[in-house]
C-alpha cells in the first residue's frame, strides 16, 4: 500500500470535539503502601509492578495486594545498587499482565545475584500462586495468545538470529520462530501480536503463522513502505487504526475502504510504535498524538468520526494509552517524564474527559482485567 494510494482515496474530514480538557498534575505523590486485604476477584481488577514488585488492586487503585514481593531497584547489596542487575527491581512488568479470561497474571522475575541479566516469565493467579515459569532471555513485554493458553515472547538464541518462543501456560515451549530476512519484520523493536484466530503472530507489518507455512506482509503494509508506524486490530478483528506519520486511517482488515481522520491537529505526530487502542465493543479508539508543542489523550467515536481530547501535558511529559476499562466508559493510560527526571504514574479518565484521577504513583506498568471474547 503506498502513500499515493491513501492521496487518491476521498479522505473523511471530521470535526473534533473538545471537551474535558484537564492538565495532569506534576507534582507526584507518594502511593499509598500496601494493605492486607482479599484480592479482588470482581472484573476489571488493576495488575500493576511498583519497586520490584507486582500488586493486585481495585480498578482504581484501593485495596492493593502484594502477591509478588521482590527487591526493590534502589536496594543496596555488598556495595551495589541492585539495579545494576536487576533493572527495575527482583518482579517487573511491561504492557498486558492479565491473560484475556481474567485468570492468570504474566510478569517477569529477575535473578538479582546472577553474573548477568537473566530474566524469567513467571504466570501466576490472581493470589500470586506461581503456575509455572521459564527463561525467556530477552524482551519485556509477554503477548497472550486470544484463549490464554500461550504466550510468545523474544527469545535471542546464540547466533544473531532472532526468534520468538511460544510456550503454553504450563512453561513448556511450543514452538520457536525464526525470523526472515525482509523490511516487514523488526527483530526486538516490537512485541509480537496474536492474530485474533490464535494461528499467527504479527510483527511490525509482517505475519509469521504458526503451523510453519511462510512468512508474509500484511496486507495493508508492504516493505517498501515504512511510514506505517503503528496499529491496532478491532477486538473482532474485522477492522484496522493506522498510523501513518501525521494521519490516523481507519481500514478494512484487509487494507480496503481506508477513511482519513483528520481535525484540528496541524502539527500532529504520533511516536512510533506507541499503537492506538480499541474498546472492547469497537466503538471508540484512544490515541495520544503529540500537537503545538503538548502530548494529548484523545478518543475517537468510530460511528460519528468525533475525536475528543481528554487530557493534555506539556512536551517534556508523555502520555500513552494502556487499556480501557471493561464497560468502555473509562481509560487506563500512563504519563511519564521524556527525560527520565520525574515520577511515572497510572491514570484514569472516563471517556468524555470527567473524573481525572491518578490511581498508582511511582509506576507507568499497570493493566486492567477486561475480559476478551471467546475467539
Amino acid at each position: 500500500m503506498r502513500k499515493a494510494f491513501f492521496i487518491a482515496i476521498a479522505v473523511l474530514v471530521v470535526g473534533i470535539g473538545i471537551a474535558g480538557v484537564r492538565a495532569l498534575q506534576t507534582a507526584p505523590t507518594p502511593a499509598d503502601p500496601p494493605t492486607p486485604h482479599p484480592t479482588p476477584a470482581s472484573l476489571g481488577s488493576l495488575a500493576y509492578a511498583l519497586d520490584g514488585d507486582i500488586f493486585v488492586a481495585e480498578w482504581d487503585g484501593s485495596n492493593s495486594v502484594k502477591i509478588a514481593d521482590g527487591r526493590p531497584p534502589d536496594e543496596w547489596e555488598d556495595g551495589v545498587l541492585v539495579e545494576e542487575h536487576c533493572g527495575s527491581g527482583e518482579y517487573f512488568a511491561d504492557g498486558p499482565i492479565w491473560s484475556p479470561d481474567g485468570r492468570y497474571l504474566a510478569y517477569r522475575h529477575t535473578d538479582c545475584n546472577a553474573p548477568a541479566f537473566q530474566s524469567d516469565v513467571v504466570i501466576s493467579d490472581a493470589e500470586g500462586n506461581v503456575v509455572t515459569s521459564f527463561p525467556s532471555g530477552e524482551g519485556s513485554r509477554i503477548s497472550w495468545s486470544p484463549d490464554s493458553t500461550r504466550v510468545a515472547v523474544w527469545v535471542r538464541t546464540w547466533t544473531s538470529t532472532w526468534t520468538i518462543g511460544v510456550y503454553g501456560v504450563d512453561g513448556v515451549r511450543q514452538a520457536l520462530l525464526t525470523l526472515p530476512g525482509g523490511g516487514v519484520f523488526e527483530p526486538g523493536k516490537i512485541d509480537p501480536v496474536w492474530s485474533p484466530d490464535g494461528r499467527s503472530l504479527l510483527l511490525g507489518r509482517g505475519e509469521i503463522p504458526l503451523d510453519g507455512s511462510t512468512p508474509r506482509p500484511l496486507p495493508w503494509a508492504e516493505p517498501t513502505d515504512p511510514w506505517v508506524t503503528g496499529w491496532a486490530l478491532s477486538p473482532d478483528g474485522s477492522r484496522i487504526a493506522l498510523v501513518v506519520d501525521r494521519s490516523f486511517v481507519i481500514a478494512e482488515a484487509n487494507g480496503s475502504n481506508p477513511q482519513e481522520v483528520s481535525g484540528d491537529w496541524p502539527e500532529m505526530k504520533l511516536p512510533p510504535h506507541w499503537d492506538p487502542v480499541w474498546s472492547p465493543a469497537g466503538d471508540r479508539i484512544a490515541f495520544t498524538p503529540t500537537s503545538r508543542g503538548s502530548t494529548q489523550l484523545r478518543v475517537l467515536d468510530v460511528a460519528t468520526g468525533t475525536a475528543t481530547l481528554l487530557t493534555e501535558v506539556d512536551a517534556s511529559n508523555g502520555l500513552r494509552v494502556i487499556d480501557f476499562s471493561p464497560q468502555g466508559d473509562r481509560i487506563l493510560f500512563e504519563s511519564f517524564h521524556l527525560d527520565g527526571a520525574g515520577a511515572d504514574s497510572l491514570w484514569s479518565v472516563n471517556v468524555d474527559g470527567s473524573d481525572l484521577r491518578r490511581l498508582v504513583a511511582g509506576t507507568a506498568v499497570g493493566d486492567w482485567q477486561t475480559l476478551s471474547p471467546t475467539p
